[in-house]
């Protein structure tokens, strides 16, 4: 049991935290034609952009009620109701997720009551599948955020009695922030490798997997899961829950689901990747293919290779609660050791992380753990790219946002290719750190004058 150490600060000084807001729009994204909503100020909407732009490099459908300080004061259930009719006649959105923000919150506005009301006023528009959630930008992190649209998702779009049917080669994947767009697309040639159906949710490997689009900017999602899928979940055949944040939307769907839910923290691991495809094999009833063996012998290939570099190494920590858990047994499982570590907020299951003590708190902190305990690696997001200079650490790019190099929100981690890939970035980070011993002179060794010739031996012979 790891020791949760808050930090005493007033204020963060150098914060590796996102707002819940960030989440909620993450997760929106991963929706097929869907546009997320944000109830707060046009800055709210703007600085989230920007954030999602540096990342993926691709342009973000993202709109906002637009609240002003007359709205704020008076009330802002207008700026919702023009915000709404507004997309649902000229964008043909399948679905809108309207987020509540700081400043919305702190005013104290009803989104749910608001979209009722929006319903009765706005029939016309009955076709347009609409999703409120609460995401205060002063509790929680994106971490929060992410986890709490999936909630929302299964409580106002999922039936709360499943259809007699069952549909028994259908398999849904609900997926943490964790996974990047390639570890999603690589869950998808596992479950589709034993001839099942994957219903991902939310499938960022269709919306942001940074391909190029046929036509103008869209001002919807391009990909992702179909609102039907979703709220066929409660049919499908078994429900893979990839995530520790996750876990009360996989209680949640158990509720609503005919099939059995089967909770991983991640696959980060031997052992996790193992279960996963052992739990799939028996789903299907099917072997498992050659080629997913044969990624597995690669990876313990891999392992092989890479011990001796990564043996015994200290590997620093600054995330989200899930890449946490994820890269401290990740760490483990290679005979690294984790720590120091240092979580936003805190998040269930920090104190199942298996180190002695977690900070909650910023990099300033980070930097403090680093003085008293130095690592050789650092995991963390771009923000953390300064103090990974100032202590000539090697930065291993993890969680959001990752501005600073190209291609890192497609880069796999997850899954038996993302362990291999995973182990040989690691250890040729660590060879390249290896600075080799300088060559040994005995004092004892005899001096040899460099100037004489072998000829001038011979003729002295």
């Amino acid at each position: 049991m790891a020791e949760i150490l808050r930090s005493k600060k007033p204020l963060a000084v150098s914060p590796i935290k996102s707002g819940q807001p960030l989440g909620a729009i993450l997760a929106s994204l991963g929706v097929e034609q869907c546009i997320p909503l944000v109830h707060g100020a046009q800055g709210c909407s703007a600085f989230a952009k920007v954030f999602f732009i540096q990342h993926f490099h691709d342009p973000i459908p993202l709109q906002s009620t637009a609240m002003d300080p007359t709205s704020t004061i008076m009330g802002a259930d207008e700026n919702i109701f023009t915000a709404l009719n507004v997309l649902c006649q000229r964008n043909a959105a399948k679905a809108i997720v309207l987020l509540s923000t700081g400043l919305s919150e702190a005013q104290g506005s009803d989104i749910s009551r608001v979209v009722r009301q929006f319903r009765d006023d706005f029939p016309r528009h009955k076709g347009v599948a609409l999703l409120t959630v609460n995401t205060p930008d002063f509790y929680g992190s994106l971490e929060n955020g992410y986890s709490a649209v999936l909630e929302s998702m299964i409580e106002q779009w999922v039936p709360a009695q499943p259809a007699a049917s069952l549909r028994n080669r259908r398999v849904n994947l609900l997926v943490s922030h964790l996974l990047t767009p390639g570890d999603i697309e690589l869950l998808r040639s596992y479950v589709e490798a034993f001839g099942l159906q994957p219903v991902i949710v939310p499938d960022l490997s269709l919306s942001l997997d940074g391909h190029l689009a046929n036509g103008d900017f869209s001002p919807v999602t391009q990909g992702g899961t179909s609102l039907r899928m979703i709220e066929q979940m409660g049919q499908n055949l078994a429900t893979f829950v990839i995530g520790n944040s996750l876990g009360r939307a996989a209680a949640l769907l158990a509720q609503r689901s005919r099939g059995e839910v089967i909770a991983l923290p991640h696959l980060m691991t031997l052992a996790a990747c193992d279960t996963f495809i052992h739990r799939l094999k028996t789903l299907s009833g099917r072997d498992v293919p050659a080629w997913i063996e044969r990624q597995r012998g690669q990876v313990q290939d891999a392992m092989i290779d890479c011990h001796m570099w990564l043996q015994g190494a200290a590997i620093a920590m600054a995330a989200e609660g899930d890449h946490l858990a994820a890269w401290c047994d990740f760490a483990r499982s290679q005979g690294m050791l984790p720590g120091p570590i240092v979580a936003p907020v805190s998040q269930p299951g920090l104190q199942n992380l298996p180190v002695e003590t977690v900070v909650i708190g910023d990099l300033e902190d980070m930097q403090d753990q680093l003085c008293a305990t130095p690592a050789a690696l650092l995991v963390a997001n771009s923000h953390a790219s300064d103090l990974a200079a100032q202590f000539d650490l090697s930065l291993i790019r993890a969680g959001f946002p990752v501005y600073d190099r190209l291609g890192e929100f497609r880069r796999l981690r997850q899954g038996y290719s993302g362990i291999r890939d995973t182990l040989f970035e690691l250890a040729n980070v660590m060879r390249e750190r290896h600075h080799p011993l300088a060559t040994y002179r005995s004092p004892l060794r005899q001096h040899v004058d460099n100037n004489v010739t072998p000829g001038d031996l011979y003729a002295a012979c």
